[in-house]
């Protein structure tokens, strides 16, 4: 692909749109209240089997924290604060991953593992070198006030290496050539999302790896939520250094943080993740102070976006919907 200067989409911005940006998220901050995200820790499962790993005979143990004793790299983690303090945290489907080898001048590979993918979890081997493009996704919520998650997808023009390491899959070998990066609030076992108590430490935060597969099934085969996707304007080194970067995070923070309703959810990690790698102009670093206030709804941050050179005010990096995009084709 052709990347975007974004140098000089950045300078082309005069002061009337920075006051149109700025009076945009004035204008929708007053309802910008973040609701209940299903999908996102809403449907705790209760003490089971994993998936496919009943073919492993494999269920809950209260003892280990863990559904999968033979997986060496299942969490096993209880909370560290809060109010469940030494409780179980739910990691049947949501782990922050485990850096086994980053990039370096001998190799363009990330090696990761905990990637869900198929109802269980995989090594990748990711060429970095190849990423073809990097889109910000939003899924919508059918709701009375607007509701959303946000997650990043990241599309490879070479496969992702994908071999199992849950007990069910541990010789199977498989490609895929999308990822997803996404931050969902983990449960302890047996509960569920609530608004309320997602500011008072009673959920786990995961920066979860996730194969675009497995998010499709869930957005969007059994919830069909509609999802939109932006292209972002991002440098190549930006692209590789944003995916080295969030799995490092992942892998560091682990379970230890708490997912809060406000300052720490979806979109706030995910904007995070931008701040973190992308190279800011004087300019863009004033215009994203002004509309911080758009950093923590999912359904307004396309504002936050904007003002960071990420995003164009024409929509003209806009791509397909996720479930119309012929670039994932879904049988």
């Amino acid at each position: 692909m052709t990347h975007t200067n974004r140098q000089e989409h950045r300078l082309s911005l005069s002061a009337a749109i920075v006051g149109a940006i700025v009076g945009a998220a004035l204008a929708v901050t007053g309802c910008a209240v973040p609701l209940e995200e299903p999908g996102i820790g809403a449907e705790a499962p209760a003490a089971g089997p994993l998936g496919k790993a009943d073919s492993a005979g494999s269920s809950f143990d209260p003892e280990l924290c863990a559904y999968d004793p033979a997986d060496p790299y299942e969490p096993r983690a209880r909370f560290e604060l809060g109010p469940w303090t030494g409780e179980c945290l739910d990691t049947q489907i949501r782990r922050p991953v485990e850096v086994l080898a980053s990039p370096d001048q001998s190799s363009n590979s990330l090696e990761l593992a905990n990637v869900f993918h198929d109802d269980g979890y995989w090594f990748a081997s990711i060429p970095t070198d190849a990423i073809k493009n990097v889109y910000f996704q939003l899924e919508y919520f059918p709701a009375i006030v607007p509701a959303g998650h946000t997650q990043i997808r990241i599309e490879f023009s070479e496969p992702v290496i994908l071999s199992g390491h849950s007990s069910w899959n541990l010789e199977d070998e498989q490609e895929v050539y999308n990822l997803v990066l996404s931050a969902e609030a983990v449960p302890r076992i047996g509960d569920n999302y609530d608004l309320f108590r997602g500011v008072r430490d009673h959920f786990g935060l995961a920066l979860r790896v996730t194969s675009l597969a497995a998010r499709y099934d869930s957005m969007i085969v059994e919830q069909d939520h509609h999802v939109e996707q932006w292209r972002l304007m991002l440098t190549e080194e930006e692209e590789v250094d944003l995916l080295t970067f969030y799995a490092e995070q992942s892998d560091e923070l682990g379970l230890g943080s708490t997912y809060h309703t406000i300052s720490r959810n979806c979109t706030t990690e995910m904007v995070r993740s931008l701040d973190g790698v992308v190279h800011y102009t004087a300019g863009e670093q004033i215009r994203r102070f002004l509309v911080r206030a758009t950093e923590f709804y999912p359904n307004i941050v396309r504002t936050a976006l904007i003002a960071r050179g990420l995003l164009p005010l024409n929509q003209s990096t806009d791509w397909y919907a996720l479930e119309e995009d012929p670039s994932f084709p879904r049988q």
